[in-house]
């Protein structure tokens, strides 16, 4: 089992200033399409936000069948590194599944076999590497990562890929996901009015 860990930081401009998790897919938010995707693998849900009372009446209506709380960064606006961050400091589990809020297709089979891999392999992280493109989102991180981030967040490093640099991990590519007959398209992320037109 693993934390779940959405980031739902982010100034949303190039949407319009709108809040990218409550996008209504298929008829609901998209952080609660998220939260059922992620909870059977999850015993435990954090949604990184400094504006918890966005949130509340959504996580509200599913805390009688989810474990789901709203915790805050510690390092503000600094982005995804401060929202994994904050993810390692409140999770229960010694693995995180870690997603974008703007990510409509999350899959719980993609993870778990991430975080087997994590664990056979004793690493620090496994990160989709989809069409050759690096996608630390959607990736499984071990807890212990978050002393890093830390050390990098002091230094004003705010990059969630220079802290790849600082860690073992180990690239899945297409055919580790092909041979698991599990789609790719978890990888995909709504950053643009264009792009959620499209999805939807």
């Amino acid at each position: 089992m693993m934390t779940g860990v959405i980031l739902a930081g982010g100034q949303n401009r190039r949407m319009g200033g709108k809040l990218k998790a409550l996008l209504p897919i298929e008829g609901e938010a998209l952080l609660l399409r998220q939260l059922k995707e992620m909870s059977p693998l999850c015993t435990q849900v954090l949604v990184v936000t400094n504006t918890p009372d966005v949130f509340s009446p959504l996580l509200a209506a599913v805390s009688s069948t989810m474990n789901v709380q709203c915790v805050p960064d510690r390092y503000v606006q600094k982005g995804p590194l401060s929202g994994l961050h904050a993810g390692c400091l409140d999770a229960t589990e010694s693995l995180l599944w870690v997603v974008g809020c703007d990510m409509p297709f999350l899959s719980a089979d993609a993870a778990k076999a991430m975080g087997k891999l994590c664990q056979d392999e004793n690493k620090d992280a496994v990160i989709p590497v989809i069409n050759g493109r690096i996608h630390p989102l959607h990736g499984v991180y071990a807890q212990s990562v978050g002393q890093r981030a830390e050390a990098l967040l002091a230094k004003e490093q705010y990059r969630l890929m220079g802290l790849l640099n600082h860690l073992e991990w180990v690239a899945v590519e297409n055919d580790f996901f092909n041979k698991r007959q599990i789609s790719t398209l978890f990888t995909t992320n709504i950053n643009s009015p264009e792009q959620y037109d499209s999805i939807r």
